[in-house]
């Protein structure tokens, strides 16, 4: 009914598939299903089917009904018995478009994977919660299968399998591998769909199309069904018009014919023809190379007394192999694609693509990196035969013939270029793709139109707009072809910016652009699949046109190509008619014939699969670089084959695999299998036969816990911390300090620990030292009242802005505070009687004038705030009651002075014409002594103001205290929390030293000398701490004779938030790296065949912040951090006073305190660096032991692990003199004493030396280990002595920023990969790594870095910015580090050593950081205001950067660094 509105319907039902976006209008059509789209839903409910429909005619659709109809099954919870519909895609883009459409079309939750989302890295738990809150999941086909060959997700849980462009289904296609492996072996097996315009992905013959639809029938155990109505079908398909062109053949009729052409072309035929003979002779010879590697390893024990031989053949092997690769072949491959382009494209576009050729052999420097003379010269020949070729020849034809298009440009072109402008003329043109067959092609095609119209058409150039994709990663003459680059051409192209689209097959399948009505064939189909999807594309309804280019050398060959082309029609018409299908059996791929892997799980492992995994498997050991196995092949006398498989020296495997069978083939896959076996058996793969996938920890997970805010009780809010319960009996303590008489003490009820003497700032900043002396027990009901209203009498007199109003009462039963303050006389007795004379001065009257001292202070009665006034002396000016009032009125009633204070006081009787008291005030006391005042402040509680206060007698008071009295007590608060503090600090270092045996636990705290400064402990510190020691971690019997002290141990606890004058970031700094070291040590000891992989993973949970924080936990260490400051008056005061107890129950902040978690962990790493700066290296560890980290390598039987051998596992089974004798036979081979005399050192076990110089790729060294866990170590100690480098020598100027930057920009990749090739180190690297001796080789050459005229100190003394060094292979800093690992260990763990080798490497670079950080310029424009600058650019046409840069303080040597990073948005 709705047919004739259905224009946007058609285009809907039409081309589903593919749409990558729907208008609002159209997802809000309700689309009604064609008949035979209805008619196929309908028998796809009821059986499993293949849909073979044309191109455009809806299969998407159907599909999408079918989901509709089978939704109910999978809108239930996976745990409640629902099921998922999966939807089977070939490629990423595809994945992308069939979830959008299945979104609009629908109301389920759909969920889309491929491998670039990372999904290999997820487990099985991630897995299931995908397919808990997905109902419809879109995979590329290989994700899915490997999720149901490990059983992360079953068959029996999929109620619908739609497969997509379901003819890719031949061999190991993974389609086929998912219904071959799992589905005959499902209990519930899920409706099959498949999806697909032609029914085969291979070369095709009309009589051959029965047997292939057979083939896809027994592969999707379906039936292909096309509908009964196929004329709607066929109608509603695309209806694009096949057209060919004959095209003449360029090389017959141009090449042949002109001699000067020809030439061109002979010159690089010539070029070929001698690599062919080159690449012949080294194909010979590394088929000998490899035929005596494998005999050797075959016939010979090569991992014990013939090691050398092998060793030898296998270092020949491998410098063959790297030789071979970078020059000869690849250079061969782009001779043969110049012939091939100037055939297809013609004179000028052979010019184009060898000038790109020319500019890529120039700027690789390969000639500088080849050793082997011949190839080099062969090399060099063809480099130079080349620049003739185009600065010469070709440049020469191309000025001849300018004004001749049938001779600059083939025939293809130019009848392609015809038939768009064909198009063009008639106003018919919306859209074109032009199909090529290889990558080049289609980059030089593209200039080549834009050059033909801009010489024909010359003002109608903006007509041709033209791009080109090929396939992701692809390299295409100077560009990278990246899926982020081929998204946005695509939608350039479908919203017409582009017209013109030169592409590969990449886009055949997927790509739907309903304006396209113009769709060529450069090159012809590889087959019918091709042929069919390519003409798909063309799927505009009306006028749409399918052109095929035709060129042969003769008349024969294009016969044969129209054929072809009328054969694929043919099977089009029967595929759109019907045919009937043979039943011939398919035969049994060779590869069934191996067993596969079964685990007891029930997964199984098919021979491909098992290869697939071998490779993930080198791609996680390798930390994401693929250091590939090496597969050897040699044939028997019996004409079967022998695979041999070596997987990379990091691998715990160490044996070879050896197979035979009847082909390469199967031998080679034979090997895999058993490799997977043995893997999994010993752990090296996962429960589900995958690669366990090292999970460093989840950074953000990490920021969470750190960012976490926790409230958690202060350490003084229970004081003293009570062992038993509260008695009669407390104890009086004295409170002296210098220069104050001995009148103050305080009464605890239970005995505290002896504290150490502290200092206090006095009212000019002087340093004043405070001793707590124990007196004597007490009866404390005898002094109750005296002492409770003594304590009251202050906090709620003297010091009442401490006591917010209403929140605190005092209530000393109740209170977590139980300290009494007291007076004491010189007997030490506690002083009553004056107690209670201050405790009765309160509202002391005075009489007469007679009375007024010059030591009082007193107060106004009627003024409301308690200001202190002192007599004044000064001014002799008097004034009387009845003297006229000089001041501001508030009324004309108010003459004298008398009026005023009357007004103010109405009660009191004012005597006629007395003398009123002269005053002035002094400023409100200070009480906070914790940390010294500012120079603007001092003396601000004595300073009196200028101004003379006059006041009737009768209303003077006496204040509080007298001045003598408030000068001693007003430092009572601050003295009480140093108290409180250093009481819990004491009960810190004596918990410590006692889990630790120490001989000091019970050294009097009283002898010690010096007092608490609370001041920068590192700022002090003895220059002999942290010695360059030996490094041991066996603490066997050893006694610890030292402690860190009170100070230190303040500092630990104190963060910065506090207002201290120090806090705990240098120390947690230096705790930090020291964790690093003791942990990488002890991890590296107990792990020895664990990789550096697994063993940083363990590294990073041992040092995590959420780790250490459980530490804080688990030792009850959370209360003894200080991160609030101590804040006395006012509306922030959190400090409760002594016997007082809070009223409200929501006022935390005098309990209580925030921080984050962080924080807690910072204190751990903080008591890390205390123990080292006071302490030494066998104290620190056995803290760190006693906290629960894994510092020490303990066996099951508790006996400290020693340190493992370096040798590999079959090599440790021999004797130490077999062992030595290789040992030293591959050092001299290797010539590895030069190493020793660069870096000024002798290696006693040369086997250190050999396993740091080993790249995990190596397969000539059988001796030792790789390199990775020796870095993994030597990183650790690298670290911590930069660090220890900048604490001892700049101590007092050191800050964490500058410490971080330090240690940044000494050790980072770039850094040290300079200094090793500096030295000359990185040619003695054994590695097979072919992407590695190209990186290396191209650092290393880089003449801007590495003059060749200079000499290694010219090297080292550079002001190199290691910033800009991000071509730094790797690997070079790796062995750098492994190299300061091998030291070490060969040292006996000798610090001292390990500096002597490598601080003469590093000296110029630490101290020109320290002097001048090198700062990653990205963070240092940022610290300068990036974010402003941005801003302004925004707003800006023209913008001074360097004079910005110079302006704000950047150092020169970043103007060009950041530059380039607000240029290019870095």
């Amino acid at each position: 009914m709705r047919r004739a509105a259905s224009s946007t319907t058609d285009t809907l039902l039409c081309s589903p598939s593919k749409q990558s976006k729907i208008e609002a209008n159209e997802e809000e059509m309700v689309s009604i299903p064609r008949s035979y789209q209805a008619e196929l839903m309908e028998q796809a409910k009821s059986e499993n089917l293949v849909i073979c429909l044309p191109t455009g005619s809806g299969k998407t659709y159907i599909a999408v009904m079918l989901i509709k109809e089978m939704a109910h099954e999978i809108r239930q919870s996976i745990d409640d018995g629902g099921k998922r519909t999966i939807f089977l895609v070939k490629t990423v883009a595809l994945v992308q478009q069939q979830s959008d459409y299945l979104s609009i079309h629908t109301d389920l939750k759909v969920g889309r994977y491929y491998g670039e989302l990372g999904v290999d890295l997820w487990d099985k738990l991630r897995w299931m919660n995908e397919f808990e809150q997905h109902q419809v999941l879109v995979f590329t086909a290989k994700v899915f299968l490997d999720l149901v060959d490990h059983k992360y997700f079953p068959l029996c849980k999929v109620n619908l399998l739609i497969f997509d462009e379901c003819h890719h289904s031949s061999g190991e296609n993974c389609y086929a591998a998912l219904m071959r492996r799992h589905y005959d072996e499902c209990d519930e097996k899920p409706r099959i769909l498949g999806l697909t315009a032609s029914i085969s992905a291979k070369k095709l013959k009309p009589d051959q199309l029965s047997k292939a639809a057979k083939n896809i029938e027994d592969t999707y155990r379906a039936r292909v069904a096309s509908g009964t109505n196929r004329e709607e079908s066929i109608r509603c398909g695309t209806s694009a018009k096949v057209e060919h062109i004959i095209c003449s053949n360029y090389k017959k009729c141009i090449v042949d014919r002109y001699e000067n052409i020809s030439i061109a072309f002979d010159t690089i035929q010539s070029i070929l023809n001698d690599l062919a003979l080159y690449l012949k002779e080294k194909k010979a010879e590394r088929e000998k190379r490899e035929h005596d590697l494998s005999e050797i390893i075959l016939s010979k024990d090569y991992l014990a007394e013939d090691v050398i031989d092998y060793n030898t053949v296998s270092v020949d092997y491998t410098i063959f192999l790297q030789s071979e690769y970078v020059n000869i072949p690849r250079l061969n491959r782009y001779l043969e694609q110049l012939v091939q382009l100037g055939n297809e494209l013609g004179l000028y576009g052979l010019f184009l693509a060898t000038k790109a050729l020319q500019k890529l052999l120039k700027s690789s420097q390969i000639l500088d990196h080849m050793n082997e003379s011949q190839g080099k010269q062969l090399f060099d020949d063809a480099v130079q035969r080349i620049d003739c070729l185009v600065n010469d020849i070709l440049q020469n034809l191309f000025n001849f013939y300018q004004n001749q298009n049938d001779i600059l440009f083939s025939s293809k072109v130019l009848e392609l270029y015809q038939r768009i402008r064909k198009d063009f003329e008639i106003n018919n043109l919306t859209r074109c793709i032009v199909f090529v067959e290889r990558i080049y092609t289609a980059s030089i095609l593209t200039e080549v139109l834009m050059e033909l119209n801009r010489r024909l058409l010359p003002s109608n150039n903006n007509e041709f707009k033209i791009k080109y994709v090929t396939g992701p990663r692809a390299n295409v003459v100077n560009a990278k072809m990246n899926a982020k680059y081929l998204r946005h051409v695509l939608k350039e192209f479908h919203v017409g910016d582009v017209n013109i689209l030169i592409a590969t097959a990449v886009v055949e399948e997927g790509l739907d652009i309903p304006k396209c009505n113009l769709v060529f064939r450069f090159n012809k189909p590889v087959n019918f699949a091709s042929y069919m999807q390519s003409k798909g594309r063309a799927r505009a309804k009306n006028n749409a046109s399918y052109v095929l280019l035709i060129d042969g050398i003769d008349e024969k060959e294009i016969n044969n190509n129209i054929t072809d082309y009328k054969t694929y029609e043919e099977i089009v018409k029967r595929i759109q008619t019907g045919f009937s299908i043979d039943d011939d059996d398919d035969t049994i791929k060779d590869l069934e014939q191996l067993e596969p892997y079964r685990t007891e799980s029930g997964v199984v492992i098919s021979a491909i699969r098992a290869a697939q995994i071998i490779y993930q498997y080198c791609a996680v050991i390798g930390n994401g670089q693929l250091c590939p196995p090496r597969i050897l092949f040699s044939r028997t006398d019996h004409d079967t084959y022998k695979s041999i498989l070596l997987m990379p020296a990091n691998c715990p495997i160490r044996d070879d695999i050896i197979c035979e069978k009847s082909r390469k083939k199967l031998a080679k896959f034979q090997c895999c299998l058993k490799m997977v076996e043995l893997l999994h058996r010993q752990g090296g793969l996962n429960e589900d036969c995958l690669p366990h996938h090292i999970k460093l920890f989840d950074e953000t997970i990490e920021k969470k816990c750190d960012d976490m805010i926790e409230i958690f009780s202060k350490q003084i809010i229970s004081f003293p911390p009570l062992t038993i319960d509260v008695t009669n009996i407390w104890y009086l303590y004295k409170i002296h300090f210098k220069d104050e008489k001995d009148q103050l003490g305080f009464i605890v009820p239970s005995k505290l620990l002896e504290l150490p003497n502290f200092n206090l700032y006095g009212i000019s900043n002087e340093i004043f030292t405070v001793k707590i002396i124990y007196i004597q027990s007490i009866d404390y009901m005898k002094y109750r009242n005296v002492f409770e209203c003594f304590n009251r009498y202050l906090f709620e007199n003297l010091f009442d802005e401490i006591l917010k109003e209403s929140i605190l009462q005092f209530n000393i039963e109740q209170s977590s505070f139980k300290l009494l303050l007291c007076l004491i006389k010189n007997t030490n007795e506690i002083d009553n009687e004056r107690m209670l004379t201050i405790y009765n001065r309160l509202n002391q009257s005075i009489d007469d004038h007679s009375q007024l001292s010059d030591d009082e202070l007193y107060i106004a009665q009627h003024l409301p705030q308690k200001t202190f006034f002192r007599k004044d002396r000064e001014n002799v000016s008097m004034k009387r009651i009845s003297d006229s009032w000089e001041h501001k009125r508030k009324s004309d009633m108010i003459k004298t002075y008398a009026d005023y204070f009357q007004d103010k006081c109405p009660t009191i009787h004012f005597q006629q014409d007395s003398v009123l008291a002269q005053m002035k005030s002094i400023k409100k006391p200070r009480i906070d002594y914790l940390y010294p005042l500012a120079p603007s402040v001092k003396n601000s509680t004595t300073t009196s103001n200028t101004q003379v206060f006059y006041f009737p007698i009768e209303l003077i008071r006496y204040a509080p205290l007298n001045a003598d009295d408030l000068q001693l007590i007003q430092k009572l608060p601050s003295i009480l929390v140093r108290i409180t503090q250093i009481h819990y600090i004491e009960q810190l270092r004596i918990l410590f030293n006692t889990h630790l045996n120490s001989s000091s636990v019970g050294m009097n705290v009283l002898q010690i000398s010096t007092p608490i400064s609370f001041t920068d402990c590192l700022k002090t510190m003895n220059k002999n701490v942290l010695p360059l020691t030996t490094l041991s971690l066996d603490l066997t019997n050893i006694c610890t004779n030292f402690q860190p002290l009170s100070n230190i141990l303040f500092q630990s606890v104190t963060r910065r938030s506090t207002g201290e004058q120090m806090d705990n970031e240098n120390l947690e700094i230096l705790g930090d790296c020291f964790l690093k070291l003791a942990v990488s040590m002890s991890l590296y000891i107990q792990y020895p065949s664990a990789g550096a992989g697994l063993l940083t993973s363990k590294k990073k949970v041992q040092i995590s912040n959420r780790n250490l924080y459980q530490l804080a936990v688990k030792n009850n260490l959370k209360e003894y951090l200080y991160a609030k400051k101590i804040i006395f008056r006012g509306k922030e005061a959190n400090w409760l006073p002594p016997g007082y107890k809070i009223n409200e129950i929501d006022h935390q902040e005098y309990t209580h305190q925030t921080a984050k978690q962080k924080q807690f962990s910072d204190m751990i790493e903080a008591f890390i660096g205390a123990f080292l700066i006071e302490s030494d290296y066998t104290t620190t560890l056995k803290f760190m032991h006693y906290l629960g980290l894994d510092v020490i390598p303990i066996d099951n039987q508790g006996h400290t692990m020693k340190i493992p051998s370096i040798l590999r596992v079959q090599t440790m089974n021999l004797d130490n003199e077999p062992i030595n004798r290789l040992t030293n036979i591959f050092y001299i081979d290797q010539a590895f004493e030069t190493i020793e005399t660069k870096i000024n050192y002798i290696f006693q076990n040369k086997a250190y030396l050999i396993a740091a110089f080993t790249h995990p790729s190596n397969f000539a060294n059988r001796i030792t280990d790789c390199y990775e866990r020796l870095e993994f170590l030597g990183d650790a100690i690298l670290d911590f002595l930069i660090t220890r480098y900048a604490f001892v020598n700049f101590n007092e100027t050191i800050t964490p920023g500058r410490v971080t930057d330090i240690r940044q920009d000494i050790s980072n990749n770039g850094r040290l990969a300079y200094i090793f090739v500096a030295c000359g180190l990185h040619t003695k690297i054994l590695h097979n790594s072919t992407d590695l001796f190209g990186q290396i080789s191209s650092y290393a050459g880089d003449e801007d870095l590495f003059s060749k005229d200079q000499t290694t100190n010219q090297y080292l003394n550079k002001d190199l910015d290691q910033w800009a060094n991000t071509t730094a292979p790797k690997a070079l800093a790796d062995v750098f580090e492994a190299l300061v690992g091998a030291v070490f260990l060969d040292s006996n763990n000798s610090l001292q050593v390990v500096w002597d080798v490598f601080e003469p490497l590093l000296h110029n670079y630490i101290n020109q950081t320290i002097q001048h950080p090198n700062l990653n310029p990205i963070r240092l424009f940022s610290e300068h205001g990036g974010k402003n600058v941005m801003t302004i650019l925004d707003h800006v046409k023209q913008f001074d950067i360097h004079q910005f840069i110079f302006s704000n303080g950047f150092p020169h040597r970043c103007l060009n660094r950041i530059d380039i990073s607000l240029r290019y948005g870095y």
